[in-house]
């Protein structure tokens, strides 16, 4: 069925805000609906309630983290539907807006990978897009005047009914099945983080177009998961640093790669160097960045330790 739809969430101890999430999906008419949830070991018990309140899910229950990418994967690895949806637990959608946003894509069938508008609890656009990160893109003082120069202003592409940024949030991505398969799907060296701009840069080398639509809207809970407590925001945060760096080698032109690791380590140096007397969390982020940094520069080795270790 071209209308045929299967849903991947990933799941991380979210579990209040995963049920309003399947609430929602519950209310979507006039399309069929497969829905995966693949837990990345919560390891809470919270599981087995949820399998009996929601038994029209497929529940998938992975014995480790093995982080966002990686998990969507093994998700969609038991999906044969027309359409992929991926979403993030945190997420709300509105009643009977995946069938009208399915049926569009069926007539405009340009649209790739495409995300929709997404809201905070306060209705205020979580800005779920952005431009590649490269040389020029590091510095967050110069990444509002790259957006201006490509015309991907924040104020620009909430305004537009469609707009077409460098990259779309992995928290909503509509995709085909095929277009998924021909990317060779989600690239589990991202532990977390990154995958998505990592999912949209490979998308367009392979002249499939991004999409953002602002007429169909979500509500998103962001950053619900990776702030669950102090060890976890140390972990999550520590990814962030780590993935930009994968991001970097696999992207970057060999002739700057180099020097753009040290850039980027040098602006991430002193943004937790600031913050250091002030945030044991930054403190502990920073001692790890330093662990890894070394091993980067000495070994040229920027992989996660955690994406080694799903291996």
């Amino acid at each position: 069925m071209s209308d045929s739809l299967s849903i991947i969430i990933v799941n991380y101890k979210s579990w209040d805000k995963l049920k309003l999430c399947l609430n929602s999906i519950s209310k979507q008419k006039e399309i069929k609906i497969s829905t995966i949830v693949v837990d990345n070991n919560s390891n809470d018990n919270q599981i087995i309630n949820f399998k009996n309140k929601f038994v029209w899910v497929k529940w998938i229950e992975n014995f480790e983290n093995f982080g966002f990418a990686k998990a969507c994967n093994i998700g969609a690895s038991y999906c044969n539907s027309t359409w992929y949806l991926f979403l993030n637990p945190d997420t709300i959608l509105k009643e009977d807006s995946l069938s009208t946003l399915i049926s569009y894509c069926n007539t405009n069938t340009k649209h790739k990978l495409i995300g929709i508008k997404q809201l905070n609890e306060k209705l205020v656009p979580t800005n779920s897009f952005g431009i590649f990160l490269n040389f020029w893109s590091i510095s967050g003082l110069f990444r509002p005047i790259i957006r201006f120069l490509k015309s991907m202003s924040y104020s620009r592409i909430n305004s537009q009914s469609i707009s077409h940024p460098d990259w779309i949030s992995g928290s909503f991505i509509l995709t085909r099945k095929q277009d998924f398969e021909l990317i060779n799907g989600w690239d589990e060296s991202y532990w977390m983080y990154y995958e998505d701009m990592d999912l949209c840069k490979r998308a367009k080398q392979n002249n499939l177009q991004v999409s953002l639509f602002n007429n169909w809207e979500c509500t998103h809970f962001h950053g619900i998961s990776s702030r669950k407590n102090n060890i976890i925001k140390v972990i999550t945060k520590s990814e962030v640093i780590i993935s930009s760096h994968i991001y970097i080698e696999k992207h970057s032109n060999n002739k700057i790669a180099f020097v753009t690791h040290l850039l980027l380590i040098l602006i991430q140096f002193v943004e937790l160097l600031l913050s250091f007397p002030f945030s044991s969390i930054k403190r502990k982020i920073l001692l790890n960045s330093l662990k890894y940094w070394g091993k980067g520069i000495i070994k040229s080795d920027w992989r996660s330790q955690r994406e080694i270790s799903n291996h």
